[in-house]
């Protein structure tokens, strides 16, 4: 019985320890009203004019940023994008076209894409890329609900040549 009693006391102990620790860094983050880092947060992430620049992220940190982009999409919304992946196309059974840069992560396993929308009149497939072609997309982040789902897109995009893979 003694035995039990020990092991019962060390993992309320271990419980205990761990949930100070949880509640003390949780804690911390509620007292502020506004996030003093925000601006800092957004001053890393930017490059040549961009508020966020995907294409300057390692694969496992642009995993991260999109994931938190799909998740807190208040947080980004009027911030200018810029990403790079695969081009991908869908259109849905009523008809309605998709587009889309699909950014693969690190094992190219779970691959995140960002619709987007192009400024201007185009045509598919006449002015836009093949599927599956690298691209570099720039926008203005945004979101939008569809069957009780939130979608982040990029509106007023454009694709812009690729450097790096056109020379």
């Amino acid at each position: 019985m003694k035995k039990y009693a020990f092991i019962l006391t060390a993992c309320c102990l271990l419980l205990n320890g761990c949930g100070n620790q949880a509640s003390s860094s949780s804690d911390t983050s509620q007292e502020t009203t506004q996030d003093p880092e925000a601006d800092d947060y957004f001053a890393s992430l930017a490059n040549d004019g961009f508020d966020i620049d995907l294409t300057q992220l390692n694969a496992n940190m642009m995993y991260g940023q999109i994931f938190d982009m799909t998740q807190n999409p208040d947080r980004y919304i009027g911030k200018t994008v810029r990403a790079e992946g695969n081009f991908t196309y869908y259109q849905d059974p009523a008809g309605k076209d998709y587009f889309s840069v699909f950014i693969p992560d690190a094992a190219a396993c779970c691959s995140q894409g960002i619709e987007f929308i192009l400024t201007g009149e185009h045509k598919y497939p006449d002015d836009f890329p093949e599927p599956g072609s690298l691209i570099t997309v720039t926008g203005t982040f945004s979101s939008y609900e569809e069957y009780f789902v939130n979608y982040p897109q990029l509106i007023d995009a454009e694709i812009v040549p690729n450097k790096e893979h056109d020379e």
